[in-house]
This record gives C-alpha cells, sequence and structure tokens, in this order.
C-alpha cells in the first residue's frame, strides 16, 4: 500500500530564503493583501537573515524581483523548487507545467535563475546551515507524520478518481504563507508524482488539508484540458460574483480557479464523510459556504451520483465534462 512521504524539501527552503531575505513581501502585499513569506521572529528565521545578510548584492535577488511581477509568486517558486534533482548541482528532474514556466519567464530566465542560486549557495553553505537546523522542525514532522497515518488517504483518493500516482510527498515549509498542490510527470514511470506543500503557518495539519492540496493534482489537469467545456459554464461566475469575498479571500481569482476550488473542496467534504468525519464534513461545508462555493450542495449531490455508477463512469475523467452540468443551475440560497 502507497503512503505519504513526509519531509523537508532543501531546495525549497533555499528559494524560500531567498524571498523571505528580499523583497517579496514588499512587491506582493499591495496587490495580495498580506505578506506571502512568515512574519515570525524565531532562532530559524534569525538565523537565515543573518547568513544572508551580507549577501543582499547579489544578483540572484535582483532576478526574483524581476521575476515577481510576472508572476513569480504564490506556487511558482514552490513548483520550481521542487523540480530540482538532489545532486546538488541545481538541474531540473522534473518538467515545470507550462504556466509555471511562464510565470518565471521562459526556460533561459529559469537557467540563469538555477546558475545564481547555485553560485549564492556554495557562498553561503546555505545547505550545511538547512542540515543543522534540521532540529527546529522535529515537532512539525511529528505532527505530520500521525496525520498522515491517521487514514488510508491514497486509498480513498485512487479510488475516487479512478487513476494511480507514482507517489505522495507531503512537504512542511515553516518560512513561506500557503498550502499548494503540486504534479510532476514521471516520463518512466508514466505516472505523475503529488506533492502536498504544506506552510506551518497556524499548522491546522488536518485530513481535510490533505485531501484539499493532493486532490488539485487530480483535479486541476482535467480543467486545463476540458478547459473550451469548463469556459461554457461561465455565467456561473457571475451569479458566484456577490457571495464572493474581496480580493483572495475567497482563494480564488478567474472562472477556471473558481471551478479548481469548488470541485476541490467538495470533494473534501465527500471524502470526510467516507472517513466517517461526519462534523469535520460539515464544519468544512458551512466555512465554504460562507466563502462564497455556493455550488459545493449541488456537487455533492453529483459526487454521490459518480459513486453510485462507477460501471457507466470508471474514473473521474469520464464524468468530468457531465459534472461541470451543475454551473449551470441557479444558485440556492443557504
Amino acid at each position: 500500500m502507497k503512503e505519504i512521504s513526509v519531509q523537508i524539501n532543501p531546495y525549497l527552503e533555499y528559494i524560500d530564503s531567498l524571498l523571505l531575505t528580499g523583497k517579496y513581501n514588499e512587491i506582493t502585499m499591495p496587490v495580495v493583501g498580506y505578506g506571502l513569506m512568515t512574519d515570525e521572529i524565531n532562532e530559524y528565521t534569525t538565523g537565515i537573515k543573518q547568513l544572508f545578510e551580507n549577501h543582499r548584492s547579489h544578483p540572484v535577488y535582483s532576478l526574483i524581483e524581476a521575476m515577481i511581477p510576472e508572476g513569480f509568486t504564490f506556487s511558482r517558486p514552490v513548483e520550481l523548487a521542487l523540480s530540482i534533482g538532489k545532486d546538488g548541482e541545481f538541474s531540473m528532474q522534473y518538467a515545470l507545467s507550462d504556466f509555471c514556466m511562464t510565470c518565471c519567464g521562459g526556460r533561459l530566465r529559469i537557467e540563469e535563475l538555477l546558475r545564481q542560486m547555485k553560485d549564492l549557495e556554495k557562498e553561503t553553505e546555505f545547505f550545511s546551515f538547512c542540515h543543522k537546523n534540521k532540529g527546529f522542525y522535529d515537532s512539525y514532522l511529528n505532527k505530520a507524520r500521525e496525520v498522515a497515518e491517521a487514514y488510508p488517504y491514497v486509498t480513498l483518493l485512487e479510488h475516487e478518481y479512478g487513476v494511480t500516482k507514482s507517489s505522495y510527498q507531503l512537504v512542511i515549509s515553516s518560512l513561506m504563507r500557503g498550502n499548494f498542490g503540486i504534479v510532476f510527470e514521471d516520463e518512466e514511470m508514466k505516472q505523475p508524482h503529488l506533492y502536498a506543500v504544506l506552510s506551518t503557518h497556524g499548522f491546522g495539519l488536518s485530513p481535510n488539508i490533505l485531501f484539499h492540496e493532493f486532490s488539485h493534482p487530480f483535479i486541476n489537469p482535467l480543467t486545463e484540458k476540458y478547459d473550451a467545456v469548463v469556459t461554457q459554464y461561465r455565467e456561473a461566475y457571475e451569479r458566484l460574483k456577490p457571495y464572493k469575498l474581496p480580493g483572495f479571500a475567497s482563494g480564488y481569482g478567474e472562472w477556471q480557479e473558481c471551478v479548481n476550488e469548488h470541485l476541490v473542496r467538495a470533494m473534501v467534504i465527500h471524502l470526510l464523510q467516507k472517513c466517517n468525519l461526519c462534523e469535520e464534513a460539515t464544519e468544512q461545508l458551512h466555512q465554504d459556504l460562507y466563502c462564497g462555493y455556493r455550488y459545493i450542495p449541488l456537487l455533492l449531490e453529483s459526487y454521490e451520483y459518480y459513486d453510485r455508477n462507477r460501471e457507466t463512469y470508471p474514473d473521474f475523467e469520464t464524468y468530468y465534462p457531465e459534472l461541470l452540468q451543475v454551473f449551470r443551475e441557479k444558485i440556492e440560497e443557504v
């Protein structure tokens, strides 16, 4: 049986350290409304700031600052970090998504960034610093392993979506804010590697969060693949606007993102119910409705229909176009 591997990724810690000690928060805060890097002061963050204090003139900082307005924010630095191999040479073991590649400014800019990162790492010996401070994460890793072993997440996910994945990685970081689901294709295995990347900010690690982040790599590619069908239901976005919280508070911006979040959040509730976590499922539903996800009750009904008709729909993709018909319906007040 596949298990979730819990880990710290040194390359993610390194990129996050560069963002933390650079102008990332300063540049993104006016747009997002909050800092995307932690503002916590502890032994670890203090050590990082001291380590890079005399290196702020290194060209990697100006390069990153030029990339941020072009989209090098949120999950893009995370995806880039996780794509790097573990040989210390800053070479990429996984191909980036087209979206991430575009937001990073293309292959040539990425290659330049990796060269500059490698150069600065030699100057600062960051990986050695990271190894010496690994004890900082012990309590977080113990908690993560406890939650990751509590329920058969992989079995439930692969049965519900009807496909298998090569591996499931749970990566913890204390430097960023926000959680992300990342997927990389493995050309040899012909099955993707899934990553749930969780911030320790508020560290409310729970089955809800694991189901959420591991569902994105199943659902997001389908929304991209069936973009033409998704666009047909765009009117639903207008119906949702009165319920959407300001800015990014609801967790989505444009329509495709809204679809992904609706489907993922409804699936979280669906899977929580399968774990007999009914109280958690009800609480999650109330929270999502408050955030403006008013199609979730209809999606939950549609998921039940999907479960009852797996002979017709052997996997989630075969049902996906029909599932989208939910967005034709009017929103009922709840």
